[in-house]
């Protein structure tokens, strides 16, 4: 009798527990609060030994290094002090990656030395947090006093590193991008590291039959030992050689120098590229999705940062990586989201969301990430008078609108399968571009600070994504009113307005509506909110939970905690 009800009890609990996990109403733990790193910039590992790190980039005083266990109970602080350069340069370093490879975590910064564009690497210790060293990579030296492209062609790039990591793996590339030479042979520099950060293999990538003045670095993604594959735009000016342009695909792999590389011929001219690669487990195909300047390919724009603004088109390009044989290639379209948008929003204007990510699907489709963006500029200027003489000042502040999201479902063809849109209004006072939510939670960070050059809150703006148990859930912070609301139109999304008013939440589409819900429950009183920093969000490596830094918010009392939520 008393197994009989044990049993009983058993099989009830599991039921609830099913129904739970079914019924996809994510829980979350948090940590002992903190004050808000109100300064700075933040970035959080999720160690495979069940740690969590979260790493704060100070503006004066170095990188400090919190180690919360598995229970997320915190071992105190670590302050590791930088050795290259004095520690008030902080803010004028660049974030080139966050990763954890061969058990510690590393950082990646680019430091202008000297004038010299230089690449760092910092290892800690994936148990205390502390630093247990600090390599050059590699740097980029001055010639002329200036940069060799802007000298001579008349294009904007400057010396540049990128670092890519294979997502599958701890091996690493870092892409050297030097402007300052006048070999166009030398201009692109690819090194692929081992996770003992080992050279593997190390390439130039060189202009297809000296063709080509001008080749830049896109992207690269790296395959484990074998390869690393980049994309690369040529170009020609009129001064050299005649205005002409390719889409170049290169791989290097490993014991083989040099890179094997396609030329694109039908990219011929098109201008203003962005690219990303990525590369399916699922079908062990590589993916190119390329942003370009649609009246260079004659159509209509699908995308824009604003009315004024220049028009874009999306085309995903899909390659054999073995042989870098074109697969398959078309362009973006989704009739069915501006048809959604027409419907449920009643928006003005046609949808015209640009990228921000995509992501590869087990099942083979592809799901892409739009949000609305217009970048736009306002200047004031201001006069006063001081003992009868007049000076005046002008003040220059750049801001990115962020309007509604647009989720797309597409089969291997590129036909449309499912999609839907949800309003959002948002303006923060920084200039985001698209592909903004691809790069922004490794590198590019937004350093935080008193003032206004330095106080970039946009990391709480725009939003993120995950795909858990075969649904859909798009997070992002917004206010009450907008949340509890169940109209859907543009016209009745008002301005998120503060962020330190907003609630982090998270919504899915049920296949008729979309439904929101807060992440970290219902606030309740209209004085208190929690919501979380967007870039900070680190999921786990099944993809099924995520970390970020959360704020919460009592009337005027702020404290920060660290919030693991699970799916």
């Amino acid at each position: 009798m008393f197994k009989k009800l044990i049993l009983t009890k058993l099989c009830c609990f599991l039921i609830l527990f099913a129904a739970t996990a079914q019924s996809g109403i994510p829980t979350y733990t948090r940590s002992t609060g903190f004050e808000e790193p109100e300064s700075g910039s933040s970035r959080i590992v999720l160690m495979k030994n069940g740690n969590t790190l979260f790493f704060h980039f100070t503006p004066k005083k170095g990188i400090d290094v919190t180690v919360f266990d598995q229970k997320h109970r915190s071992k105190g602080i670590v302050n590791n002090k930088v050795d290259s350069w004095k520690q008030k340069k902080m803010r004028s370093a660049s974030l080139k990656g966050v990763y954890e490879i061969n058990g510690q975590a590393v950082v990646f910064i680019q430091q202008s030395i000297k004038k010299c564009p230089t690449l760092y690497r910092m290892v800690f210790d994936g148990k205390s947090g502390k630093k247990i060293k600090e390599d050059l990579v590699g740097s980029v030296d001055r010639t002329m006093g200036k940069d060799y492209g802007m000298a001579f062609g008349g294009i904007s790039y400057v010396p540049n590193f990128s670092v890519s990591k294979d997502p599958y793996s701890d091996y690493y590339a870092v892409g050297i991008f030097n402007t300052r030479t006048s070999d166009r042979n030398a201009r692109v520099e690819v090194i692929h590291y081992s996770p003992e950060h080992k050279e593997i293999n190390r390439s130039y990538f060189e202009s297809p039959e000296n063709k080509y003045k001008y080749l830049s670095l896109l992207d690269m993604y790296v395959n484990k030992d074998e390869f690393v594959f980049i994309g690369s735009y040529a170009f020609n000016t009129k001064s050299s050689g005649g205005e002409e342009s390719r889409i170049l695909v290169g791989r290097m792999q490993n014991g083989k120098k040099g890179f094997q590389y396609k030329m694109l011929d039908y990219t011929d001219d098109y201008r203003n590229v962005e690219t990303v690669m990525k590369y399916s487990q699922a079908n062990k195909q590589l993916y190119m999705l390329a942003a370009i300047e649609a009246e260079s390919v004659k159509r209509m724009p699908t995308m824009d940062k604003g009315k004024k603004s220049t028009g874009y088109v999306l085309q995903m390009n899909i390659f054999d990586p073995f042989s870098l044989e074109l697969k398959n290639k078309y362009f973006v379209e989704h009739p069915k989201l501006t048809a959604y948008v027409d419907e449920h929003l009643k928006a003005k204007r046609k949808y015209l969301g640009i990228i921000q990510d995509f992501k590869l699907n087990d099942d083979n489709t592809i799901t892409y990430l739009f949000e609305e963006m217009d970048n736009y500029s306002v200047t004031n200027t201001y006069t006063s008078y001081t003992n009868g003489r007049m000076s005046t000042r002008t003040t220059t502040h750049f801001y990115t609108d962020l309007g509604s999201m647009g989720i797309v479902n597409v089969d291997q063809s590129g036909k449309e399968l499912r999609s839907y849109a949800i309003a959002k209004d948002q303006t923060t006072e920084a200039t985001l571009d698209m592909f903004d939510v691809y790069s922004r939670k490794m590198s590019n960070w937004n350093f935080r600070g008193r003032g206004y050059s330095y106080n970039n809150l946009s990391g709480f703006y725009s939003y993120d994504y995950m795909f858990v148990n075969d649904k859909e859930y798009v997070i992002y912070n917004e206010n009450v009113r907008n949340t509890e609301s169940e109209k859907e139109t543009t016209k009745d999304n008002k301005n998120m307005g503060r962020i330190s008013l907003t609630n982090t939440v998270y919504a899915y589409f049920d296949g008729s509506k979309v439904v929101k819900s807060y992440l970290f429950g219902d606030p309740g009183r209209k004085d208190e909110n929690r919501f979380c920093q967007l870039e900070m969000n680190t999921a786990s490596e099944d993809g099924k939970s995520f970390a970020t830094m959360m704020i919460e918010r009592k009337g005027r009392d702020k404290q920060a905690y660290i919030a693991w939520v699970n799916f």
